[in-house]
């Protein structure tokens, strides 16, 4: 199975350097331009999938629907981004130096950061983990969930190549369980994507082995990325 895992299209939050967390923010202008190009050079490329997954928030969505086409989409609450509790909607810029919030943490030490989460409302990097690799169990490896249901996916056969549509730090928690890596010092391992890049990832359900195959592929025009170089 190949699996692409994308990031949203660029946001007016993302412009501002504002945190989105679970904020429902639309695609601005040039984030809708960046899915629309992917998907074209997609469909050039011969690149269709199976099976859409996606976020519940409209970004990514609406990001899922422009890069695939006229494919069913399937939302999965497992795959919003991570809430930041009483961080969220504030410009990155002030967060960074306030010593109020474990934001300061959130790159450099995102041990220190899944500490501290709890106390000021957010969402844990280890929560984050835990959903999204059951996300990844249930849907890709066709195993039991955390609550023990039984998902019936031994039952079909595995959809050839599917896309996956989420966030900056949801996808981060995605490629933690695809590694295999329960250490969260390495969670920004290979850094975050750029908004609609595209992480390539093959998995073999004979081994139930992971193997990433490619990290930040942009599908769009070069120059639509270098108008926002240093977005979060």
């Amino acid at each position: 199975m190949e699996i692409y895992l994308i990031r949203h299209g660029t946001t007016a939050w993302n412009a501002a350097f504002r945190l989105q967390g679970k904020t429902d923010t639309p695609l601005d202008p040039l984030g809708i331009e960046m899915a629309r190009c992917t998907g074209e050079r997609f469909r050039e490329l011969g690149i269709t999938f199976d099976r859409v997954y996606s976020s519940p928030l409209s970004r990514a969505y609406r990001t899922a629907e422009l890069v695939a086409g006229r494919v069913d989409i399937t939302t999965d609450p497992r795959l919003e981004e991570l809430g930041f509790g009483i961080q969220e909607g504030r410009c990155i810029r002030d967060l960074g130096p306030d010593e109020s919030v474990p934001f300061r943490f959130f790159k450099n030490d995102p041990v220190q950061y899944d500490r501290l989460a709890p106390t000021v409302g957010a969402e844990s990097l280890t929560a984050l983990c835990e959903r999204t690799g059951d996300f990844l169990r249930e849907v890709v490896e066709g195993r039991r969930n955390i609550s023990g249901r039984n998902t019936g996916e031994e039952a079909r056969k595995l959809p050839d190549r599917i896309l996956i549509s989420a966030h900056g730090a949801c996808n981060k928690g995605l490629l933690m369980h695809i590694r295999g890596d329960g250490d969260l010092s390495n969670f920004w391992e290979g850094g975050l994507q750029p908004n609609c890049g595209v992480d390539l990832i093959v998995y073999d359900p004979e081994t139930g082995i992971y193997t990433i195959t490619g990290t930040g592929r942009i599908y769009y025009p070069e120059e639509l990325l270098q108008r926002f170089r240093n977005l979060l």
